[in-house]
């Protein structure tokens, strides 16, 4: 019987959430904490080694954690060891949040009490751990460029060259959500005006719900109303947010995810007529390959783990 294992930790705005692989390189033990709950002192590397610490006492007595890979929300140093800016979560800005849980004693003891082994933690953007578990499950090559579109509350992005992501000179390569759109004049959350997000996103969809249509529930939106000029104007905008990346990197793969894109209703033939139009002619648009990345809970870890193993590979 295999007694190693790695974990994947996903932390949102919401939630954390946590799991650890079996014997078979399977996901198992998978929970969820509150992280509003979790990190509501501020003490947020105090808080999440606790977070840590009971979670090692509940499932992993007799198993040794090889690796920790943690998926942040937010922009990281591209040596991915500090967290630069993190929109939804207070007292994370500037941390080096995986050394401080390793000297936080981020360590579990095998067999012999008195032994503690230190478990290496790493971080990543959450959204590359998204794009780690769907290049798996969509069986997509390490080769070439691949990229992937997540309109959350956000725009998420990924850009991944010969099987890894993109970092870019400060780390911060991939705000596809902070492109300036022409005239734009709307303020984003990143401080700056005009920037994509505030035009592709859910909370933009939010805003025209609103708006519009305050008397359809939000999850019936686009089985009601995707036919109707302002949602399909909604559509157009990420299909032309995503084709600025599209045209400029010419990808093998494009997936698109995210809870809007999963909503009951979404009318994914609309968005790939619209990219078509956008593309640039005849190429990319004529060899646009697009899949459709499913909205579960444990996506995130399930990547986070994928990156984990890669780590130990190397």
């Amino acid at each position: 019987m295999n007694n190693e294992c790695v974990i994947g930790i996903d932390i949102g705005g919401t939630n954390i959430r946590i799991g650890r692989t079996d014997e078979n390189d399977q996901l198992v033990d998978f929970e969820r904490v509150s992280s509003k709950e979790t990190f509501k002192d501020g003490n947020i590397s105090e808080s999440l080694t606790e977070v840590l610490k009971n979670y090692l006492d509940k499932y992993c007595k007799n198993v040794q954690v090889k690796q920790i890979a943690i998926g942040i929300p937010a922009t990281l140093s591209s040596d991915r060891k500090q967290i630069l800016q993190v929109p939804n979560i207070k007292g994370m800005d500037g941390l080096f949040l995986g050394k401080e849980l390793e000297e936080n004693h981020s360590e579990y003891v095998i067999e012999k009490p008195q032994e503690l082994i230190e478990i290496p933690v790493v971080l990543e953007k959450d959204v590359n751990m998204l794009y780690y578990w769907d290049k798996y499950d969509k069986k997509l090559s390490d080769e070439g460029v691949g990229i992937g579109v997540y309109i959350g509350t956000g725009v998420g992005n990924a850009i991944f060259i010969n099987g890894k992501p993109l970092a870019g000179k400060d780390g911060v390569a991939g705000e596809l959500g902070h492109i300036p759109m022409i005239g734009g004049t709307s303020q984003c959350g990143c401080g700056n005006l005009g920037c994509s997000e505030c035009y592709a996103s859910g909370w933009k969809l939010v805003e025209l719900k609103e708006e519009y249509y305050p008397d359809v529930d939000m999850n019936d939106l686009f089985v009601k109303k995707s036919n109707d000029t302002v949602l399909k104007n909604f559509v157009d905008n990420i299909a032309c947010v995503a084709c600025a990346e599209i045209n400029i990197l010419n990808p093998d793969s494009i997936i698109f995810g995210g809870g809007v894109i999963n909503m009951k209703g979404f009318p994914k033939d609309y968005l790939e007529e619209r990219l078509y139009v956008h593309a640039r002619k005849p190429y990319p648009a004529e060899s646009l390959e697009i899949q459709y990345s499913e909205d579960k809970v444990d996506n995130g870890v399930k990547g986070a783990i994928i990156f984990a193993k890669t780590l130990l590979e190397k």
